[in-house]
């Protein structure tokens, strides 16, 4: 049996229209009624009733439905777990451009070290984007400098990091510079009062700390760096009348989620070294 026709079967059952079941499948109108032949064919009876544009279902299509609808869910079930099996040695990592960069690049090498029968998927995304991955169980690990705030989610800090305001020149004051803004999560907003006007836009806003930090000569600007990653990249300095900031960096993970043993694992790794 084609899951396909049965498929299509559901959806023109469920419309009552062949062209709105061809809309919802992305599908030509022409296609579905071949696909409904098809399916009648292979079970000898018609499924349907057409009158105009009055379709329903027969007492052989009547019958049918329930079994359909137990063989997609069977199917769709079957392909979920098959595709859980595959991923058992796949471990995703999600976190913004800043911390890949910053910090966890270092980190997912020392992860292949210690690691050689895992393979690492590192994703790349805004913070609520990753979130909304890990709790549809599409992403096992986030890292991020913001606590959780749903109960299904488990977390652990792994420690904090110094922030500090860079620039390209020596001896420069924020009020010479542009302030270029590197997203370093909502809750990080409130330190960024008094480098702009409460009117004014920074002059550059990226996730990338390395776009970031190449721009701070030609725009003449200034951001939030990690003390320890301008420190190893050499060339940059500390703004004049500016102080410096701790973050906090935690794991966070889904708390029934079926890899808590290669989470604790790869936990044992320290971050930030």
């Amino acid at each position: 049996m084609d899951t396909e026709l049965l498929k299509t079967f559901l959806e023109v059952s469920r419309t009552r229209h062949f062209g709105r079941a061809a809309e919802a499948l992305y599908l030509t109108q022409s296609a579905v009624s071949f696909r409904i032949r098809q399916l009648e064919n292979q079970l000898g009876v018609n499924l349907f009733t057409r009158h105009r544009n009055n379709i329903r279902l027969t007492a052989a299509g009547e019958k049918l439905l329930p079994y359909a609808e137990t063989l997609m869910n069977t199917w769709q079930a079957a392909r979920k777990e098959v595709a859980h099996t595959s991923r058992h040695n796949e471990f995703s990592i999600g976190a913004s451009a800043s911390l890949w960069e910053c910090m966890l690049n270092g980190w997912l090498g020392r992860l292949y070290q210690s690691f050689d029968n895992l393979q690492f998927e590192a994703r790349i995304a805004q913070r609520q984007s990753l979130v909304k991955q890990l709790h549809e169980r599409q992403l096992d690990l986030l890292i991020t400098t913001e606590a959780p705030k749903m109960d299904e989610f488990s977390s652990q800090l792994l420690g904090n990091f110094t922030l500090a305001l860079y620039c390209a020149s020596p001896s420069s004051e924020k009020a010479e510079l542009n302030y270029l803004r590197l997203e370093w999560g909502p809750d990080f907003q409130q330190h960024e009062a008094g480098l702009i006007a409460h009117d004014d836009v920074p002059l550059l806003t990226t996730s990338s700390a390395d776009l970031a930090r190449q721009q701070l000569e030609p725009l003449k600007g200034c951001t939030w760096l990690p003390t320890a990653w301008a420190k190893e990249k050499g060339g940059l300095h500390t703004v004049a009348d500016s102080a410096t900031l701790s973050r906090p960096l935690y794991a966070i993970w889904l708390q029934n989620s079926d890899k808590q043993a290669q989470i604790r694992d790869i936990l044992k790794n320290n971050v930030l070294v």
